[in-house]
This record gives structure tokens, sequence and C-alpha cells, in this order.
């Protein structure tokens, strides 16, 4: 790939993933406005909005262009042990936010909008927190990764033209 697209893609992966630890944090402070008393009716249907129009799609597009980078790069998806564990925390983040915090969510902003309201207790607020606290954590790990890049390999390839007795 030519140097201008790797640097795109490279630009779009980096802009995604960024805007996916920003958003983790808007959701994260949302939750905490839940534990300490805020309106539900408010809460969870903007958190909903949240997570379906910006982390989904951001997750995903972060995935993407970080699996895309793997592949036309000499890093690898797994090669090195630091991106082996980006792609996989970026994995794991991207399916919960698909197939557990957006039905959640959008389950708890219709019981909190719907006909018959209801009031949510601490216990049934408190995960809009810590999920997104966990996120957030996990994202920096991956933020670190990035930056440091641990130059630990997977694997060790034999050395090409050496007899190995």
């Amino acid at each position: 790939m030519s140097s201008p697209l790797r640097k795109a893609l490279l630009t779009a992966h980096v802009a995604s993933a960024v805007s996916v630890l920003g958003t983790d944090l808007v959701l994260l402070v949302l939750g905490i406005s839940s534990v300490g008393g805020a309106d539900p009716r408010t809460i969870y249907p903007a958190a909903d909005l949240i997570a379906t129009w910006l982390l989904a799609p951001l997750a995903i597009l972060a995935l993407g262009t970080g699996v895309l980078l793997g592949l036309i790069t000499h890093w690898g998806l797994f090669r090195y042990w630091w991106v082996t564990i980006k792609l996989t925390l970026t994995a794991i983040l991207t399916g919960v936010i698909l197939f557990v915090l957006m039905p959640r969510l959008s389950a708890a902003a219709a019981m909190a909008t719907g006909p018959s309201a209801q009031t949510f207790a601490i216990a049934e607020r408190l995960p809009l927190a810590v999920a997104p606290a966990g996120g957030v954590t996990l994202l920096l790990i991956a933020v670190v990764l990035a930056i440091y890049k641990p130059p630990l390999r997977l694997r060790i390839r034999p050395t090409q033209g050496k007899n190995p007795s």
C-alpha cells in the first residue's frame, strides 16, 4: 500500500480509537450522574443514543482499520504481543458494545421512558458507571501499548540460511 494511503488508514484508526475512548468517557460521566441520582428518563435515552450512533460505529471502525493496518504493515496481527493484545482488547470491547451494552441500554431507555416508566435502584444504575470505567481502563492499556510498542515477539522465526546443527 502506498504511503499516503497507509497514513490515511492510520489516521482513521487513531481518530476512531481516540473517539471510542472519548465516547466511553461520556458514558462514564452519564453513569456516574445516574448513580448520583440523575433522572433515568434523561440518562438512559442519552446513553442509548450515544452508544448506538457514536460508540458502536466508532468501535467497528477502530477494529476494522486496526486489522487492516496489521495486515499491511510489518507489525502484523500476530507477530508482536502488543499488537495481538490490542487486537484482542479491541475485538472484545467491540463485541461487548454490540452484543451486551447496546441491547441493555436500549432496554433501560425503553423502561425509563415507556408508558409505565420505572425508577432504577442504585444496583441497577451501577453497571452504567462500572462498564464504561472498565472500557476506559482497557482502552488506556491499548494506548500505552501503541505508544511504547514492547518489542517482544509472539513467535521466533528461524534464521534463514543458517544450519540449525
